[in-house]
């Protein structure tokens, strides 16, 4: 949690270079983004519970079972929020704010990213599953690259080539290339090898 809040700090060090109004527009839409994943964070977390109790008995076939069927719903709940978030984004942001540049901006923000919630998604779940296995500090390495290798850098360099619009490319991007490393290390990790017991 802590390299999540320092990542976020410094993606705001970007956010904030382009004025007031697009810090708030980009505060709104992360209001709504904590709402929007909601879902995403739910099956995560019931997925950490399913695989660790099948974990605990040996029974990695049903662990490969878990992960299979979560991903698909998190893949199907997260792309239809997606898809209404993108004709909703102003009315969401409208609620939180006025200004119309911010309003502007936290719409533009909104619907470059919905479509990216399913790649976040699958971070959770993922990871998720790791967890439960006790590979802690694997899944920090996994938030490391996330933020601090991925989303930060890639936020700041599409920022500074295509304006506050990248920030939101950036963001984007980052979801789905850190859902590849995600799985990449799902797939062939040695997380299963953790001996939680003699």
């Amino acid at each position: 949690m802590t390299m999540i809040s320092a990542g976020v700090a410094a993606i705001m060090s970007v956010v904030t270079s382009f004025g007031p109004s697009v810090v708030s527009g980009f505060s709104a839409a992360q209001r709504l983004d904590s709402l929007i994943m909601l879902p995403a964070h739910a099956l995560g977390t019931a997925v950490n519970s399913m695989a660790g109790q099948n974990i605990g008995i040996g029974n990695m076939k049903r662990v490969s079972k878990i992960a299979k069927t979560a991903v698909l719903y998190n893949f199907g709940i997260m792309f239809t929020i997606g898809l209404l978030v993108i004709p909703l984004a102003k009315y969401g942001v409208s609620l939180f704010i006025d200004e119309t540049e911010a309003i502007e901006f936290g719409t533009t923000y909104l619907q470059i990213i919905a479509l990216c919630y399913p790649f976040l998604g699958i971070n959770f779940v993922l990871n998720g599953i790791v967890r439960a296995s006790g590979a802690m500090y694997q899944v920090l390495v996994l938030n490391i690259i996330s933020f601090w290798v991925l989303r930060f850098p890639l936020s700041a360099l599409f920022a500074d080539l295509m304006g506050e619009v990248g920030i939101a490319i950036g963001m984007g991007g980052s979801f789905v290339i850190s859902s590849l490393f995600a799985y990449l290390y799902f797939r062939f990790g040695k997380w299963r090898e953790k001996v939680l017991f003699e």
